[in-house]
């Protein structure tokens, strides 16, 4: 069964310098995917006795949807970071099926 997820992204422009740097966290795009909860473990040290709450999403697709690995993703009322890159779902023989990534998060 697939549910809305919102791609949040950091706008661009330049400072006084004429430097790129990053703006304002956006809405960028929302799409339907298969959200599949991440059982991690976690050995609890005394600095962080925190929960990680993570999800692997598949979005079903005929190419890729542009995710990055920089965006936000509001999954199940939480905003989570991607956690490492885009990958693709192919099929047994191949075929591209859409794109699959993880988010996570260790809330304190």
């Amino acid at each position: 069964m697939s549910e809305r997820i919102d791609v949040y992204r950091a706008g661009s422009g330049v400072d006084a310098d004429g430097e790129p740097i990053d703006g304002a966290i956006s809405l960028w795009q929302s799409f339907q995917a298969v959200v599949a909860p991440v059982t991690l473990s976690d050995t609890p040290d005394t600095a962080s006795l925190g929960v990680i709450r993570g999800y692997t999403i598949y979005i079903r697709g005929s190419e890729p949807t542009g995710i990055l690995d920089s965006d936000l993703i509001d999954v199940r009322g939480h905003r989570l970071p991607v956690d490492g890159i885009v990958g693709e779902w192919r099929s047994l023989r191949g075929v591209y099926k859409g794109d699959q990534l993880s988010v996570r998060v260790k809330a304190d």
